[in-house]
């Protein structure tokens, strides 16, 4: 049976106790089956991380999806709880989100909320409850606390979890790891799951309608410098990397480095350009948004920073694959290591999208090295 081979061979045993989170999604149902399986004490534990629940959606713990969670314990005959967490996501999720956005930059939400959030609550609620480990469903692979790719490429998520450390990995648990997504539903179908054919969603849970302006307006600002807070939702100039006014914005928020999309509605040509037109930068000290030709939105490299390691630091330069959004084929590239922890990199090939914010993740074959937010991208 496949679904913890040899990739999983040190982790804890059949007979321990593991904390499988439980999102109500076929994922983390087929995860928390396949741990029964293998002789597993299971305990399911769903997250409950919005207080009103207005989407609805993915894993902040909705009704349905908590009513989904509770039905295939119910069939895996394991126990189930529903944690409030909401005030920690918040805190630790959400409004760093926001602060992100308003400061000209593109966060990555799902990368907070697995460190500070899923694993780091868990992990903690783990020790008090004499668990040995935490699972998830997660698309990754563990092997003696190394984090590696998942099977199925298209489904691969350890763009997500680079954070996560050689101490944290030997505790963590990812079943599905080495199934396709084909094969976990084929799985959840063979066992009747109540959530075999569940629909998923690839959005921010957060974020009503993908209307990121209103949700960033929505809510409170914290700080003294006006132009940095409210940049994100206040009109400005769109200039062209030689500073010449070409229109105006109705807020940052709603744009990103690399981006093409929706410029036309905010560029005044004064007739058919000559070129398309992408995202350079974004100035959120100025709330002016740079656009430019393809070639001047790619960089050829970035710094990334403060660095983590999924084992040890490097201890020189090194070559590596970076990726540096989740759907981003990783780049070759060349890195060092900073005196301040954090990292260079430089592609062989110049690359678009490198947005401040976004996560730069560096890859060695199959596994995952470590990475860091990406602070600036260089030409």
């Amino acid at each position: 049976m496949k679904g913890m081979g040899p990739l999983n061979a040190r982790a804890p045993r059949g007979g321990a106790r593991v904390l499988a989170a439980m999102s109500g999604g076929v994922d983390s149902s087929v995860a928390a089956a396949l741990l029964v399986e293998r002789g597993f004490e299971v305990i399911g534990v769903t997250m409950r991380l919005l207080p009103k629940l207005e989407t609805g959606f993915g894993c902040c713990g909705s009704p349905n999806d908590v009513d989904d969670a509770a039905r295939v314990c119910a069939a895996l005959a394991v126990p189930h709880y529903v944690l409030d967490l909401s005030r920690l996501f918040d805190r630790d999720v959400i409004q760093p989100f926001v602060e992100e956005y308003r400061a000209g930059r593109t966060p990555n939400p799902c990368v907070d909320c697995n460190h500070k959030v899923k694993f780091g609550y868990l992990l903690e609620l783990a020790d008090a409850w004499g668990a040995q480990a935490v699972a998830t469903g997660h698309y990754a692979r563990v092997a003696d606390g190394r984090l590696y790719e998942a099977v199925d490429r298209a489904k691969d998520q350890t763009y997500f979890l680079y954070r996560l450390t050689a101490r944290e990995l030997r505790r963590v648990l990812f079943p599905v790891g080495e199934l396709t997504k084909a094969e976990v539903r084929s799985r959840a179908r063979a066992l009747g799951l109540p959530t075999a054919d569940k629909p998923e969603s690839q959005e921010i849970c957060f974020v009503p309608g993908r209307d990121y302006r209103s949700f960033v307006a929505s809510r409170p600002t914290k700080g003294t410098v006006r132009s940095v807070n409210r940049a994100g939702v206040e009109s400005g100039d769109v200039v062209d990397t030689g500073g010449r006014k070409v229109g105006r914005h109705p807020g940052l928020v709603g744009y990103t480095v690399g981006q093409r999309r929706g410029l036309g509605s905010v560029v005044r040509s004064g007739g058919p350009l000559a070129e398309p037109l992408y995202v350079v930068r974004l100035e959120a000290r100025t709330n002016t948004l740079v656009v430019g030709s393809a070639a001047e939105a790619r960089s050829g490299g970035l710094v990334a920073g403060p660095a983590s390691w999924t084992a040890q630091a490097p201890l020189g330069p090194f070559e590596a694959r970076v990726r540096v959004r989740h759907r981003h084929a990783p780049a070759k590239a060349a890195l060092e290591v900073l005196d301040d922890g954090r990292v260079r990199v430089r592609f062989e090939e110049a690359q678009r999208a490198v947005a401040p914010g976004q996560a730069a993740v560096f890859y060695s074959g199959g596994e995952v090295l470590g990475g860091g937010t990406i602070q600036e991208a260089l030409v």
